[in-house]
């Protein structure tokens, strides 16, 4: 009779690793745009990240994303201003009857904002949806149009990233 023996501490070691490479787990975040900017010589006068997402849980990847992101920009470019444009359906997990569901993320994010980064939300989506500018927590500012907050980064020197989800 065959008997086959698992090796438990390479099978313990192989689950570590593939949990590690986990998103959840990952302290660190790429992105082929940041890349770019850090790569180049040329200092920005800031990076605007664009963000449209329809996933209930955005928060939960995109701070640690946007923290880690802009982490290494300022590793390169000590002075450069980040900000963050919120114009899909992942805006409206700022209001303020929404903010218990992502606590740990909402607070990475108050703390991004209290270092400087600008968080912006989209009137124009947010009045389809009858949302008031008074429903967003504190840290939201509710831009006229997310678009067109973006290009007003991009025209005074802002590089554009998107960011999407992790795979």
């Amino acid at each position: 009779m065959f008997t086959r023996i698992i090796n438990i501490p390479r099978f313990v070691l192989v689950i570590f690793l593939l949990i590690l490479q986990s998103p959840s787990f990952a302290t660190e975040f790429s992105n082929l745009s940041v890349n770019k900017i850090i790569q180049s010589n040329v200092v920005p006068n800031g990076v605007v990240f664009e963000l449209m997402s329809w996933d209930k849980n955005t928060w939960q990847w995109a701070s640690p994303m946007i923290n880690s992101l802009r982490n290494q920009l300022k590793a390169k470019f000590p002075d450069i201003d980040v900000a963050v444009v919120s114009h899909g359906a992942e805006q409206f997990q700022l209001t303020k009857d929404k903010v218990l569901e992502q606590t740990k993320a909402i607070a990475q994010l108050s703390e991004l904002v209290e270092d400087g980064v600008s968080l912006h939300v989209c009137g124009t989506h947010s009045s389809w949806r009858d949302i008031p500018d008074s429903a967003y927590i504190d840290i939201a500012d509710v831009a006229p149009s997310g678009p067109a907050q973006i290009n007003n980064y991009i025209n005074i020197g802002y590089k554009h990233v998107l960011l999407q989800r992790p795979l």
